[in-house]
């Protein structure tokens, strides 16, 4: 692919996440798209085949975090800091009310490939901070507790802003209720 034709690839993904976000994906023409991102609308069918190739391009390559973000490589030795150090980390990045979120919560009843992918993405989160909750804690294998544990904190993490008048969920009161839930490790 020319730079010529990845620029316009791209311009069509950053029109296509502004718009689906924005008025939906059902009320986002290829027309509007098109004249969004300045290209000629049949450049979005090259690149994409369907406009729900489109929006399905959008969700697989614009919708992953790495998980170096959102998990800490290294287990800090105290395991209150390595839960607070993993809850920031998880509010900060899949607490954000991105486009993508929108997108995804508006779409995936009515995409089943979306709604694939999306419950992928979760999964892969959620393995991976079973494996560092079960570090944290000292435990050689990771239990179903720490499965829950990650379940919770994926979802408790991804529902963003809290309503006005509510108190935030804090770190370390976080921190303090799954470790005293996960228990001792099993040596």
């Amino acid at each position: 692919m020319t730079a010529h034709a990845s620029a316009g690839r791209d311009r069509i993904l950053v029109a296509a996440e502004e718009l689906f976000a924005e008025r939906g994906y059902a009320r986002t023409s290829t027309a509007r798209l098109a004249a969004a991102a300045g290209v000629p609308q049949g450049l979005i069918f090259y690149h994409f085949g369907t406009k729900e190739g489109l929006l399905l391009a959008l969700i697989r390559e614009r919708s992953t975090r790495t998980l170096a973000d959102l998990v800490p490589a290294e287990v800090p030795a105290d395991p209150r800091a390595a839960v607070t150090e993993l809850w920031r980390r998880l509010t900060r990045h899949l607490g954000e009310q991105t486009p993508m979120h929108r997108i995804v919560f508006r779409e995936s009843e009515h995409h089943p490939e979306l709604r694939a992918r999306a419950r992928e993405i979760h999964d892969g989160i959620a393995d991976a901070i079973t494996a560092y909750l079960a570090r944290a804690t000292g435990h050689r294998r990771p239990t179903s507790r720490h499965h829950t544990a990650a379940s919770m904190l994926v979802a408790a993490s991804s529902a963003g802003s809290v309503p006005p008048g509510v108190p935030a969920l804090t770190a370390r009161a976080v921190a303090d209720l799954l470790l005293d839930g996960l228990g001792r490790p099993d040596r």
